[in-house]
């Protein structure tokens, strides 16, 4: 069992606290859950501002909070990064819809000069059917802004991503997936909640991660990233797929196809800084193995070039079954190089006896060396399961990442989940990035 924490808790067991003398990553705040088996934090956005102090705020769900003991309808909270106290509440509506799977903050829609959010229930019913529902409210007046529903499909909301502004009204827009059959993606309007575009493919489980990516085609606008790990090759055995698609026109412009049934190639996607140099940012698709219940694959990850599809890197997670690459972000530049490095999570990953302790793995985008490992707690902690970068609580600059433990106890509650904000402290001279430190592990960078 993983090591329970209170509200008051200042530091894991593995990351010290921000508060004591050092270098390398500590931890800054910790936000605990709220909800016994809530599982806080299966997928949250970057923090901001949310109730107007400077600071960002975090929001996250715990789509298994149960209602009248039984029925899953989630629960989403908003924290202040500066104080850590509650800003808001919202309980979901939907018996069994999973509200607060998705949890993204966005610039304001609403008026008021602060962030809002956009709140995702895939399970919600609409018409008798678990379709989803996607609402986007805001965090100061708790009111709810705009609301869709999906009636042609089903999980509308089980990946989000910001779009950019794609039709030039001033706010940013969404790219929402729906990855059941038949799976598509919408481009959604951020103002209103209209769906402005719609992508459709016979790939099956099309949408089920989504990213928004650089200007590929060079019509002006961000393009879409999307994962369909159960899309089948050409002799019909589902090894996964990503593409990359004209957010204007939906055309593919690039398409990549995995090798292994049990590896689920693209089940999870994202967009990279610029790492060779060329003016585009690059993309990462994983192969995690969710497929692999024998725990015998560690999981894989590719990276290819923005500008060209060209693969520039594979690596291979460190142990069998830890499900490497069940989350890739974009973490900043962390070893002073001038280029972005990369976060890659392995939940899974065991310590010893320890199952399920999870470790997030930091690697040069330049170079492609490791530069650091972060563990969880201890046992059953799924550390590592959500990742996504956040600005220096304290305004110094610093790299810091947002870090979700999807597990986590909390007062002796197993199952709630945390999320802990780490922040990398530099040193004056080279070489100390983090709290473990190694050296190339493989030697399949191109």
């Amino acid at each position: 069992m993983c090591l329970a924490v209170g509200v008051a808790s200042a530091a894991s067991a593995s990351v010290p606290s921000c508060s004591a003398l050092g270098t390398g990553w500590c931890l800054a705040r910790r936000f605990p859950g709220l909800v016994p088996a809530g599982e806080l934090g299966f997928r949250f956005g970057e923090p901001l501002d949310m109730d107007g102090d400077g600071r960002a705020d975090v929001a996250v769900g715990a789509r298994f909070k149960r209602d009248q003991g039984k029925f899953e309808n989630g629960m989403v909270a908003v924290w202040s990064g500066a104080s850590g106290a509650l800003i808001r509440r919202w309980d979901g509506e939907w018996m069994d819809g999973f509200f607060g799977h998705w949890v993204l903050p966005m610039p304001d829609v609403s008026g008021d000069g602060l962030a809002d959010v956009v709140i995702a229930a895939p399970n919600a019913r609409v018409g008798g059917l678990s379709r989803g529902i996607v609402v986007a409210r805001s965090p100061k007046s708790g009111a709810e802004i705009w609301r869709l529903e999906e009636r042609d499909g089903e999980n509308l909301g089980w990946d989000m991503a910001l779009a950019g502004d794609q039709n030039g009204d001033g706010h940013v827009d969404v790219f929402i997936g729906a990855p059941s059959e038949p799976g598509r993606v919408y481009l959604v309007s951020g103002k209103d909640g209209r769906v402005l575009r719609t992508y459709d493919s016979p790939a099956r489980a099309f949408g089920w991660f989504v990213a928004g990516l650089d200007d590929v085609d060079g019509d002006g606008r961000a393009d879409l990233l999307v994962g369909a790990p159960y899309a089948a090759n050409g002799e019909g055995v589902r090894v996964g797929s990503a593409s990359v698609l004209s957010s204007a026109s939906g055309k593919e412009l690039r398409h990549w196809t995995g090798t292994d049934p049990l590896g689920a190639f693209g089940a999870v996607v994202a967009a990279l800084a610029d790492l060779d140099g060329d003016g585009k940012r690059e993309i990462a698709v994983a192969a995690p193995a969710t497929e692999d219940q024998k725990r015998v694959l560690p999981g894989e990850l590719w990276i290819y070039s923005g500008a060209t599809g060209k693969e520039l890197r594979h690596w291979t997670g460190s142990q069998p079954g830890e499900l490497y690459g069940r989350l890739i972000v974009d973490a900043g530049d962390l070893d002073g190089d001038g280029v972005g490095d990369v976060a890659i999570g392995a939940p899974a990953y065991r310590r010893g006896d320890a199952d399920r302790v999870g470790r997030i793995e930091l690697r040069s985008g330049k170079r492609g060396t490791i530069l650091a490992e972060l563990q969880g707690d201890e046992a059953d902690c799924w550390f590592g399961w959500h990742i996504r970068r956040a600005p220096d609580p304290d305004g110094r600059g610093r790299p810091a990442l947002l870090v979700s433990s999807l597990r986590h106890p909390v007062d002796g509650q197993r199952g709630v989940g945390l999320l802990d904000l780490l922040v990398l402290r530099r040193t004056s001279g080279a070489g100390d990035h983090g709290t473990i430190t190694r050296g190339m592990r493989r030697k399949d960078i191109k």
